[in-house]
C-alpha cells in the first residue's frame, strides 16, 4: 500500500521550554481519530523514532525554507506522541519561536503543532487504524507568515472579556525580549485590531483563510438585485415545497449566486427571513484569500440585550415575546 504524505495537526498539551531553547512538546494523540480519520494506534511511531529520527526536521508551518532547529528525541507517553527539539538562537526565526513558546507557557496557553507523515501500515479490519507511521517532520503552527493579524491570538470570535484578555496577552509581548521588528509590527497590527474590534468596529474575521480585518477599510460588494429577488422567493418555494422545481427554471449562473447567497446562512433554512437575507447580501472580499466575508462575521460577539423589566405576570410576559418573535 502506497499511500500519500500527509499533515496531522495538534493541539500542544506539553509546552515545556528551557533556557537553552529546548523545547518538549505534544505533535500528535495516541488512540484518538483526527481530523483525517485516522487513529493512530499506539507504538505506531516506535520504528521511525528509531529508524528515521537522524534524518527528521523542526520546521515552522511545513516551509522547509524555515527550518527551527535539530530533533533530539520522541517517545509516545500519556496518550501524545511527545518531541524534544532544540530551537537555534543564533537565527532571530528561532528566537521569535522561542520567545512564542515563552509566551505561551507563561499565560497558560498553547501552540499547534503539525507532523509530516505516511501510512506505512493499517489494521485489516479498520483501515482508520494506523499501526504504524512514517514521519519526515513536525512543525511548530503559527500562519504569521501568510496571516500576521491572526498568528498568534488566533481568536475567530470572541466576547467583549476574551477580547480584553486578549489585547492583555499581545501588550505582553512587547516586553519580552527577542522578538524581530517585524513580529513587533505584527504584534502592533494585532492589537490595533482588537483595541478597534472592542471600540465597535466591524473586524471580521475570514471563515476560510482566519484572516482579520476591519470590514469598512475594504470595498463592499453586493449581489445582483436578481439574485436577492429570487433569494427572497426561496423563503414562499419552502412553504409551497417547490423549492427543487423553481430552482431548476433559474439561468446557471443565477442559480450559482442564489446558493452561494443561502449557503451563507447558517440557521436553519427553514426559519430563513428575508430580514436574515438582508444581512448578507453585502459582503467584502478577504485581502488575504479573495473568499466573501460578511458583516455578520464580526470578531467581536455582541451581548444579549437584556430582557426589559415588567410588572406582568411570567405567563403575560412569556405570550409577549412570542409575539414579538412572530412580528420580527
Amino acid at each position: 500500500m502506497n499511500e500519500m504524505k500527509k499533515s496531522l495537526v495538534y493541539q500542544t498539551k506539553a509546552n515545556d521550554v528551557d533556557e537553552k531553547g529546548v523545547v518538549t512538546i505534544a505533535v500528535n494523540g495516541i488512540g484518538i481519530e483526527d481530523s483525517q480519520k485516522d487513529i493512530s494506534m499506539p507504538g505506531s511511531f516506535d520504528i521511525t523514532l528509531m529508524e528515521d529520527m537522524g534524518r527528521m526536521r523542526h520546521f515552522l508551518n511545513h516551509d522547509v525554507t524555515q527550518l527551527l532547529g535539530v530533533p533530539l528525541s520522541g517517545q509516545e507517553k500519556d496518550g501524545n506522541l511527545i518531541m524534544v527539539s532544540k530551537l537555534n538562537l543564533d537565527k532571530q526565526i528561532g528566537r521569535d519561536i522561542y520567545s512564542d513558546y515563552k509566551l505561551y507557557a507563561e499565560n497558560n496557553r498553547t501552540l499547534e503543532h503539525s507532523i509530516g507523515v505516511q501510512a506505512k501500515k493499517r489494521d485489516s479490519e479498520d483501515k482508520r487504524k494506523v499501526l504504524q507511521w512514517k514521519m519526515f517532520e513536525f512543525s511548530t503552527l503559527t500562519h504569521w507568515g501568510a496571516n500576521p493579524q491572526t498568528f498568534l491570538v488566533g481568536l475567530k470570535s470572541a466576547t467583549q472579556d476574551q477580547v480584553k484578555e486578549a489585547i492583555e496577552f499581545v501588550r505582553k509581548a512587547f516586553v519580552m525580549r527577542g522578538y524581530s521588528d517585524e513580529r513587533l509590527k505584527n504584534y502592533d497590527m494585532e492589537l490595533e485590531l482588537l483595541l478597534k474590534s472592542l471600540n465597535g468596529d466591524a473586524v471580521v474575521t475570514c471563515p476560510h483563510c482566519g484572516y482579520q480585518f476591519d470590514y469598512d477599510s475594504v470595498p463592499e460588494q453586493t449581489f445582483s438585485q436578481q439574485a436577492l429577488e429570487t433569494a427572497g422567493d426561496y423563503v414562499r418555494w419552502i412553504t409551497d415545497d417547490i423549492v427543487s422545481e423553481e430552482m431548476n427554471k433559474l439561468k446557471p449562473e443565477i442559480r450559482a449566486e442564489v446558493t452561494a447567497l443561502l449557503d451563507t446562512y447558517k440557521g436553519d433554512r427553514k426559519d430563513l427571513t428575508q430580514k436574515a437575507i438582508t444581512d448578507i447580501a453585502n459582503y467584502v472580499r478577504c485581502p488575504h484569500c479573495w473568499s466573501r466575508v460578511y458583516r455578520t462575521m464580526t470578531l467581536l460577539k455582541q451581548d444579549p440585550a437584556p430582557e426589559p423589566k415588567t410588572l406582568e405576570e411570567p405567563e403575560a410576559k412569556k405570550s409577549f415575546w412570542q409575539t414579538m418573535n412572530e412580528v420580527i
